[in-house]
């Protein structure tokens, strides 16, 4: 395996020796028919395990909130057969406890698995388009955010170099950017499945299924990233003084985003993050999507026969 590869290392963590070429998206998003032409990278096994792990859970969920054409095939072909698998009896267990608790409205969704997903994306993509590797000093970050934010996004993304990809005829489509501050700064919107809409109309400020990623300097990744995660009240609550910051500088809280001198700047960053980013760790409702008459009726249908077999 050594051999094979040579002196090539990962993709993703930028450290440990290449030991196997692994699809950006995973071909298992797709139908079968689907799956020419996927970008791929080489990468660790340690990171691709990793990657296959998110990659699991993602698959089972993500379809249930699908809007594209092949919306019923994903979850008849595809989220079906996992979830009959004994390995995910478990997740199975808990859609199948949840969505009874929505009254058949919703189904739970944990958002780290995806943004952990994207961010490795986001590292592949800048490779695959750009010829970009994030060595030392470079990082990768991913949010959610409602939709009413996608307009400054796009005039950000309008800036520089620009790419676009549409992998499996709408299954995963992409739009990327590299302002020109220096090469490793990348802006990434993802479109999964036709626009997965993550949380219900109820939620302020209306539906997200805005997804995005961005790639740059450690310093201005862990910021984004640390007021992504204190978006969500068990961690704001978890994290000590003492504690690793949730940034993920290996530095305790007290001395990195907890630090006194830093609190304002902090509080601004998160004033700023929840005018337009998603709470995370809420329901991700059943698709309901206007390719046909009836057509949304006929996902819900099939969405309960899945969960009440």
């Amino acid at each position: 395996m050594k051999d094979k590869f040579g002196s090539e290392i990962c993709i993703y963590c930028n450290k440990a020796p290449a030991e196997s070429r692994d699809h950006a998206v995973a071909r298992n998003f797709f139908l079968v028919e689907r799956r020419d032409r996927l970008p791929s990278v080489l990468a660790c096994m340690r990171c691709n395990n990793l990657k296959s792990k998110l990659e699991n859970y993602l698959m089972i969920v993500l379809p249930f909130g699908a809007k594209h054409h092949d919306a019923k095939r994903n979850l008849e072909e595809l989220v079906r057969p996992r979830l009959e698998n004994e390995w995910n009896a478990k997740l199975y267990r808990r859609l199948q406890r949840d969505y009874e608790r929505s009254g058949g409205t919703s189904v739970s969704f944990n958002h780290r698995p995806l943004i952990q997903l994207l961010s490795m994306i986001a590292k592949a993509l800048a490779f695959q388009r750009f010829n970009v590797r994030l060595g030392d000093g470079f990082s990768s970050t991913a949010a959610i955010f409602i939709d009413q934010a996608t307009s400054p996004f796009e005039q950000m993304l309008a800036i520089g170099n620009r790419v676009n990809g549409d992998l499996g005829q709408g299954t995963f489509k992409y739009v990327g950017s590299q302002p020109g501050k220096y090469p490793e700064l990348t802006l990434w919107r993802f479109e999964i499945y036709g626009g997965v809409d993550f949380a219900g109309s109820k939620m302020q400020g209306g539906r997200a299924s805005l997804t995005m990623a961005a790639t740059g300097e450690n310093q201005v990744i862990r910021n984004m990233f640390y007021g992504t995660q204190m978006m969500d009240r068990n961690i704001e609550k978890s994290v000590g003084r003492n504690d690793p910051c949730p940034c993920g500088s290996g530095v305790k809280h007290k001395k990195c985003h907890g630090s006194v001198e830093k609190k304002e700047a902090r509080e601004r960053m998160q004033a700023q993050a929840r005018a337009n980013q998603f709470p995370p760790s809420v329901y991700q409702p059943p698709a309901a999507h206007g390719y046909g008459p009836g057509q949304a009726a006929e996902m819900r249908r099939y969405i309960h026969e899945i969960f009440n077999r």
